[in-house]
């Protein structure tokens, strides 16, 4: 009795001690859950601040310079208004940096939560074993060129070919090379529109080998959404219109110092008009109109393909457009084999009536004419075998007939068509299930020879 008591204690012990680790882990998991929702938030955060912060800084930068350009054209020194604008802008784009910062420390924590072996923080180790050091390397230097204080040089450009030097304030060439933020839209998109970013999208982007980034995001983008390619079409347009005003600006009284002259001439070199009307005169107003060129011949080439995949049928559409031509055929089938039907009669009882005229009549005399009694040209079978002969050589009878027989001959290759699909989809079925049981046996063949080995190597 007192071992029974002593049993039943150890087993109630036991209880309480599995009771008290699935508490535990419980509670690590829930943990696990609340750090993993809080890194995600942080990211969607810190992508949202900084491509904003990185935006706001261009809008910061094109004001001062266009306040620079009308202090050039008017003859007045705006130097603080200028000063104030390009510590912002510097201020944005630190700003911008440090939550760019933090949104590669949320993914090399998440990467950390997924169970990849990373080093602690965020330092160099971390960002190279997540893969991250190239991106963030390249954001940084979309990041970096902006106005500097304290800094007025004027940059000389010599238009070969065309016998000049164009002169460009340094603050004007660094805000076009601010354009090139605009690489963070595709990024923009995935983390905080839609869920192409999501842990979702990421796990099975691991399980398939690949990796959730923004050339994937702009790839599905471009390729499913047409709005969006319009969009994208817009933005560059703008862009591609005030690179070419400023590439234009230091020529003197040129039509395209004006932004509108610019849009004009940007959206006739991207659709391939080319008036001829107004034309950069400068080197670099010549390679952003070639740039623009290039740009447009790959958008246009998606938008058609976009545009040819919306007016594709899907397999549902196809089917009922399937159905409906097999009805139609059907009621063309009829339709054929009643005219057959008709013009075949008509002309049976055309040339019975013909022949019954052709019999001899009697003479004069009271006479008959003796007849043709040889067995060629008496009885009904030749008179049935000379009818049908003279029907078939109707014109009416044979289009018919002809019209009947092209009908039938496309409702046969309708239907062999679709049971060609069906007999290569379940013959593609049963070969990948072959393959699979192939596998299969392989790898039991495989683990076999390894324990027949290990048996050889112990006997």
């Amino acid at each position: 009795g007192q071992g029974a008591l002593n049993i039943q204690a150890n087993g109630s012990n036991l209880r309480g001690g599995s009771l008290k680790v699935g508490a535990k882990e419980a509670d690590y998991m829930e943990m696990e859950a609340e750090e993993r929702s809080f890194w995600l938030s942080t990211r969607q955060t810190a992508c949202a601040t900084s491509s904003f912060l990185s935006w706001l800084g261009i809008l910061i930068a094109i004001a001062e310079n266009e306040i620079l350009w009308s202090a050039e054209q008017e003859v007045w020194n705006p130097s603080v208004y200028l000063m104030v604008l390009k510590i912002c802008t510097v201020v944005s784009t630190i700003i911008a940096i440090i939550y760019m910062l933090k949104y590669y420390e949320s993914i090399v924590a998440l990467r950390r939560l997924s169970g990849v072996l990373l080093a602690p923080g965020l330092s160099i180790k971390s960002l190279r074993g997540a893969g991250l050091m190239n991106k963030l390397a390249w954001d940084l230097l979309f990041l970096l060129p902006q106005p500097i204080p304290f800094v007025d040089v004027d940059v000389h450009v010599w238009d070969q070919g065309l016998g000049r030097e164009s002169v460009y304030n340094l603050d004007t060439l660094l805000l076009c090379m601010m354009f090139c933020r605009a690489a963070f839209l595709p990024r923009f998109y995935g983390e905080c529109i839609s869920d192409l970013s999501s842990q979702t999208a990421n796990a099975i982007g691991r399980l398939n080998k690949l990796t959730i980034d923004s050339k994937f995001i702009m790839k599905y983008v471009i390729a499913n959404s047409l709005q969006v390619v319009s969009v994208l079409f817009g933005i560059q347009i703008l862009i591609f219109s005030y690179l070419m005003m400023c590439a234009e600006r230091p020529t003197d009284n040129g039509a395209l110092r004006h932004y509108a002259n610019c849009i004009w001439l940007v959206i006739i070199t991207m659709t391939t008009v080319g008036y001829g009307d107004e034309y950069p005169t400068t080197m670099l107003g010549r390679i952003v109109s070639v740039l623009a060129s290039l740009s447009a011949v790959i958008m246009l080439a998606i938008v058609i393909n976009l545009v040819v995949s919306k007016l594709s049928l899907s397999r549902q559409e196809s089917k009922v457009i399937e159905v409906m031509d097999n009805i139609q055929l059907r009621k063309d089938l009829k339709q054929a084999a009643s005219t057959v039907i008709q013009r075949w009669y008509r002309a049976n009882l055309k040339f019975l009536a013909t022949s019954k005229k052709a019999d001899p009549p009697a003479s004069s005399a009271g006479y008959s004419r003796i007849p043709d009694f040889s067995p060629a040209k008496t009885g009904a079978k030749y008179k049935s075998k000379k009818i049908k002969k003279d029907v078939l050589s109707e014109v009416d009878v044979l289009e018919a007939i002809n019209d009947f027989q092209a009908i039938q001959q496309q409702k046969f290759a309708n239907e062999l068509q679709v049971d060609v699909t069906e007999i290569v989809g379940a013959l593609g079925s049963k070969l990948y299930s072959q393959e699979r049981k192939i596998e299969v046996m392989a790898e039991k063949a495989v683990r076999l020879n390894k324990l027949a080995m290990q048996l050889a190597g112990e006997a």
